[in-house]
């Protein structure tokens, strides 16, 4: 007999589930606290990166190419060491004689 009953046993939907989905008209008549700061954010979006100073993604692509003409120059510098340390000896000296005269 169990067997039969449970054939016949209907399951409960909720009440939303028998609610016809129009979209969008819950989300647009239920306020929440997501939906205000987006407004927000989405009408001050710009006052907000200037007034905090904040990165775009296009500030950030110009670091990027800043830090990575410093790296080269740097190591430009680098393999150059030798020379450099070469030249200012070099200068050293010169200034020593001048001083000396």
């Amino acid at each position: 007999m169990a067997e039969f009953a449970e054939g016949t046993v209907e399951e409960k939907q909720s009440f939303w589930g028998n609610m016809p989905d129009v979209k969008g008209y819950m989300d647009q008549k239920l306020p929440t606290m997501d939906k205000s700061l987006d407004t927000y954010f989405d009408k001050n979006m710009e006052a907000i990166i200037e007034e905090w100073g904040l990165l775009v993604e296009n500030d950030i692509l110009d670091l990027e190419r800043r830090v990575n003409k410093v790296t080269a120059e740097i190591d430009q510098l680098y393999d150059h060491k030798d020379v450099i340390n070469e030249r200012v000896q070099k200068l050293d000296a010169v200034i020593s004689d001048l001083e000396g005269r």
